[in-house]
């Protein structure tokens, strides 16, 4: 219908709703939207076919088409599935994606037209831009704008509103009225945009394009006189005056919808401050000052009343207001009343029934000169009382670790003389002529009485270390490059048979520290022993001492399975163990590492870390200090007022 009614001439119509439904089926398109575009240039390939078009001119316009429809979707949805216009910055995108597929549209239909049929060049890109840019700002909206904002509207107000739309457009464009009146639509129309969702506004706007072009091109209107002298003219007025109310409309529209979407916001972090005063323990009072002589309470919770003495709030406190007035009450406490005269920060004591209460009075400048007063009320009688049941609290759970401390050592040192007997024995047998059956049983035995000694071991270890009575050892002076090299030859002796290879590598010969050499092997053995035991048959560990600015650093790496990265974290926690079968297979209890971080931290004031990548081995580093006595005289803290000190991450 639109080329059908183009001016004589014209290669182009006045306007082209098609391109609105364009952009809708390629924004609605489920698949590729460039598929879509596709099926939007055989159509209108079809239609300009149809209506007599030159093939040229027709093969030209479906390509600019399609172009336009793609380009919108595209920039509208920010390359998304979907697009909406809930909001200034959607309405913003959608009018800027409009003018851009309104640009591709005229600028290949204007070179079509200008090639084809010889028309001007820029006389139809104007058209073109004009025509395809209304038709979008006017359609497209109907299929983008979010059904959730439809809820909760007036469907007589809605059919009084459109009823009120076409009375005035008709007024407006009827034939023989040439009065220029054209802004009177957009009153109804910013009604419309106040009251009414976007969708309705939509439609509207569809109403308002339908009836206008309709009835200028029948000469009616300011507009409609040009029709049939000028009809450029006609055409480029009614689409200026088809962007302007819709730019307009849509505009007022998320404008709107934005402020309910913030008082929406704000009514929710409102309703939740005030849940969060009226449920605290503190007292809280919020309060405006008005006219220089008035406090009117805008806020208040039930422990503030009860420090007032009240169980409700006056109604008129809310509405009237407390006068401020010299010589005269305002809450009733003579302190409190004193410090909202001077209208002056303060903090003071108050006594009431039995409780005492911190108080502390604030006055913040508001917005337009008007001042807010805060009273915040702290029970220190509450507040005392919880303070002496968490240190009754806490002094019971020091005295239950103190018991759990004492019964593990007690049973751990019953569980050593039998122990050391056992070994006696087997150590016994092991020299006497055994037949086979009885040597296999006599090494089960010993091994296994081995490793249960070593648990004992493991947990006496950890009994001294959570215990402050237990003391740290007086740092001497030693050679950390020897101690490490005899701790790595002992260290080889737990892989006889296996032809693990430990290499200790170091820049000097020598390394003099002043730390604690009997806490520094039981380190080392522990670190190494993992090591030796995570490490294939015929491989090596590497040792490594190097000097630094702060101390020494030992490294010990290892090429076995290593320990995944997500559980580094966890092996220092006690009894933990890394649960995949290359780790299960290696007997072990989990107190290794816990041990061994308490000693360097505690004991030799250093640090302790592990480095893996869950696939070719295990790194570990401890650094030292090069006085341990020097590092603890600068960290006097170090020490919990209970006497006792954490191991590891337990």
């Amino acid at each position: 219908m639109s080329v059908a009614l183009r001016a004589e001439g014209s290669p182009v119509a006045a306007w082209w709703p098609a391109a609105g439904v364009a952009v809708i089926a390629v924004l609605a398109s489920r698949g590729s939207r460039l598929v879509a575009t596709a099926g939007v240039l055989v159509a209108t390939l079809v239609a300009n076919a149809l209506v007599g078009r030159e093939l040229g001119l027709a093969v030209g316009y479906a390509i600019a088409n399609a172009a336009e429809a793609y380009v919108v979707a595209q920039f509208a949805s920010r390359g998304g599935p979907e697009a909406r216009l809930d909001s200034l910055r959607d309405i913003s995108r959608f009018i800027i994606a409009a003018v851009l597929g309104a640009l591709t549209i005229g600028v290949i239909g204007g070179l079509t037209a200008a090639v084809v049929v010889q028309a001007d060049l820029f006389a139809t890109l104007f058209a073109l831009v004009s025509s395809h840019g209304s038709a979008i700002l006017i359609v497209a909206p109907i299929a983008l704008v979010s059904r959730r904002l439809a809820r909760g509207v007036s469907r007589v107000e809605v059919l009084i509103q459109l009823l009120v739309l076409i009375l005035i457009v008709g007024a407006v464009f009827w034939p023989g009225n040439v009065l220029p009146v054209a802004f009177v639509p957009l009153v109804a129309l910013l009604w419309a945009a106040f009251r009414l969702p976007i969708t309705v506004v939509a439609v509207e706007l569809l109403v308002l394009a339908v009836l206008a072009t309709t009835l200028a091109g029948m000469g009616g209107g300011a507009i409609g006189q040009y029709a049939a002298s000028d009809p450029r003219m006609s055409a480029l007025l009614l689409q200026l005056f088809l962007v302007v109310h819709a730019c307009a409309a849509l505009f007022v529209c998320a404008a709107r919808n934005d402020w309910a979407n913030v008082v929406t916001q704000l009514g929710a972090r409102e309703a939740l401050l005030r849940g969060g005063i009226v449920n605290s323990e503190t007292g809280i009072l919020i309060a405006e000052i008005l006219d220089s002589d008035r406090l009117r309470v805008v806020g208040v919770n039930p422990t503030a009343l009860s420090a007032l003495g009240r169980e409700t709030m006056p109604p008129t406190w809310g509405v009237v207001g407390l006068r401020i007035a010299r010589g005269q009450p305002v809450f009733g406490v003579a302190e409190l009343d004193d410090g909202v005269r001077r209208r002056e920060a303060s903090r003071f004591e108050l006594e009431r029934e039995g409780r005492r209460f911190d108080v502390d009075l604030g006055i913040h400048d508001g917005v337009g000169g008007a001042s807010v007063m805060t009273i915040v009320f702290t029970d220190v009688t509450a507040r005392d009382e919880r303070e002496r049941r968490a240190i009754e609290a806490a002094e019971q759970m020091r005295d239950l670790n103190r018991q759990k401390d004492d019964f593990i050592a007690s049973v751990s040192h019953e569980l050593r003389t039998p122990v050391t007997s056992i070994l006696g024995f087997v150590e016994d047998l092991d020299g006497a002529d055994l037949r086979p059956s009885e040597r296999v049983a006599t090494e089960v035995i010993a091994r296994n009485a081995r490793r249960l000694a070593d648990v004992i071991e493991d947990v006496l270890e950890l009994g001294k270390l959570s215990s402050f009575a237990a003391g740290s050892r007086p740092a001497v002076a030693f050679d950390v490059v020897a101690l490490t090299r005899h701790c790595a030859q002992d260290a080889e002796g737990l892989a006889a048979g296996r032809a693990v290879r430990l290499i200790v590598e170091s820049p000097v010969d020598a390394l003099p520290i002043r730390s604690v050499p009997q806490d520094l092997t039981r380190v080392l053995a522990n670190l190494l022993s993992n090591a030796v035991k995570f490490t294939p048959d015929g491989g090596s560990i590497e040792v490594r001492i190097d000097p630094s600015a702060a101390g020494v650093d030992i490294t010990i790496t290892d090429h076995g399975p290593g320990i995944p990265p997500a559980v580094l974290g966890h092996v220092w926690d006690r009894f933990y163990r890394v649960s995949d079968a290359e780790h299960r297979d290696v007997p072990g209890t989990g107190l290794g590492l816990p041990i061994v971080r308490a000693l360097v931290e505690q004991r030799l004031s250093g640090r302790v870390e592990l480095s893996s990548d869950g696939a070719t081995g295990t790194t570990a580093r401890v650094s030292l200090p090069w006085d341990r006595d020097a590092v603890q005289a600068d960290a006097p803290g170090a020490i919990d007022e209970d006497h006792t000190v954490a191991v590891g991450h337990v």
